[in-house]
């Protein structure tokens, strides 16, 4: 390495130093921001996923009433590193000048400010965003930097992540279907099947995990109640008031039409005469209120009014509700898509392209998922690999919000920085082609 490179380098960290210091001063010098999220979260509730739950109340527990400007520190200097550390690995990786490399630290440090300020509120995505930058980073320095002894640190940094923001727990199968495409004329060594094995075998230890801290916590050996309950919403929304009777077990049948009558005062479904766009801004902007405020409300209500066995703890009385609304939440979604398929995938597809501002952005990705499936499945090269790598995690998050929730800037700014890479990615193919 030459003294040019090296005073190059010095200028570019000082440069992102001062950055970094600049933030994390805007973040500690505004008030930490608490929502509804926050407060679920300090009680523990049953639907909140342990990671952020034993983060947030163990600060609360050891610091009282200065825990959270020491949480919104926390979060800063974790995303932070995430930035760093995920900026450094793809400026290597993609071989970025300086120009895209300073256009990709401003979309990275996007989150940070309004309106999302991921540091300042107290939710788990202060913690999320850092962790699954990390997260890509590391994996894409096994796949195409052969960093196989970083595997360690994949699995570490998994784990934590996926406890925190679940959305991403299909993520590591993607790193292993890439896996597989590279190495599947190898694929029997040793090393190669450890890798895969370690990859898709996270998924099942990220699941014993979280149902392990709902044995020890709420004495059910079950997952966090929370994806059906927010899935069960669409459905539900374009679905009709008589359709209580298509749900054959008596309680989830009762839960359901109480709902039905709960959301018919409220003016909470489906209006007839109403475009495609204008029925999912509806179901966009309402959500919480069909969901969190009814469907769940409804369902928590009908069970702590149930009598529980005498030799529950009381551990198990409280969350018992959760655990069975949830259940019964998972009866009215496919129940329901089944009977309004047609209704469901249009709300869908357009909560779908609503989540990307725009079809053609959707379709770009599409394209591209598909073309680099093809060329990296027939004619292996690096740079298919990474265009079906990034497609695919861009693709797997948008449509799992699209099916369990709304397609809203806090669940989908991680795809930010993805999606700038594969649009750079694409166009360094074209030019070589």
């Amino acid at each position: 390495m030459t003294f040019k490179q090296v005073k190059h380098i010095s200028k570019e960290n000082l440069l992102l130093l001062v950055i970094y210091c600049c933030v994390l001063m805007f973040c500690i010098f505004n008030d930490p921001i608490y929502s509804f999220d926050t407060y679920s979260y300090l009680r523990a509730m049953p639907y909140r996923q342990m990671g952020y739950v034993i983060f947030l109340k163990s600060f609360s527990y050891v610091f009282g009433s200065y825990f959270e400007e020491l949480v919104v520190l926390i979060h800063a200097i974790v995303s932070l590193f995430g930035v760093h550390y995920f900026y450094k690995q793809v400026s290597s990786i993609f071989n970025l000048n300086n120009i895209l490399k300073f256009i990709l630290v401003g979309i990275l440090l996007i989150p940070f400010f309004s309106p999302l300020l991921i540091a300042n509120n107290l939710c788990s995505e202060g913690l999320g965003y850092g962790l699954y930058l990390l997260f890509i980073a590391i994996g894409l320095n096994i796949l195409f930097k052969n960093k196989r002894k970083d595997i360690k640190f994949y699995v570490i940094v998994f784990l934590v992540l996926v406890s925190v923001r679940s959305q991403f727990l299909i993520s590591t199968l993607i790193f292993a279907g890439v896996y597989f495409l590279m190495y599947r004329k190898s694929l029997f060594q040793r090393k190669h099947l450890l890798t895969i094995t370690i990859f898709c075998g996270l998924v099942l230890v990220a699941s014993i995990s979280e149902r392990s801290y709902h044995k020890l916590k709420d004495g059910f050996f079950k997952p966090t109640p929370l994806g059906f309950t927010s899935a069960s919403t669409a459905p539900i929304y374009i679905s009709d008031t008589t359709d209580y009777l298509l749900i054959d077990k008596k309680d989830y049948r009762e839960i359901l039409k109480m709902s039905y009558n709960t959301l018919t005062n409220k003016d909470l479904l489906l209006k007839p005469n109403q475009t495609p766009e204008e029925d999912y801004l509806f179901f966009h902007k309402n959500l919480p209120k069909i969901c969190n405020q009814t469907v769940r409300e409804e369902g928590v209500a009908y069970y702590f009014k149930q009598t529980v066995p005498e030799d529950w703890s009381e551990n198990q009385a409280n969350s018992y509700p959760f655990f069975e609304a949830e259940a019964a939440c998972k009866v009215y979604t496919f129940t329901l898509i089944k009977a309004h398929f047609k209704k469901w995938v249009q709300l869908f597809y357009t909560n779908l392209t609503y989540g990307f501002y725009s079809p053609l952005i959707l379709f770009f990705v599409v394209i591209m998922f598909f073309f680099s499936l093809i060329k990296t499945t027939f004619y292996y090269q690096k740079k298919y690999a990474v265009l079906f790598l990034l497609s695919s995690l861009i693709l797997s998050n948008a449509l799992f919000i699209a099916f369990a929730s709304h397609s809203i800037q806090r669940y989908l700014f991680y795809n930010y920085a993805l999606l700038f890479l594969l649009f750079i990615s694409t166009l360094k193919l074209l030019k070589r082609e």
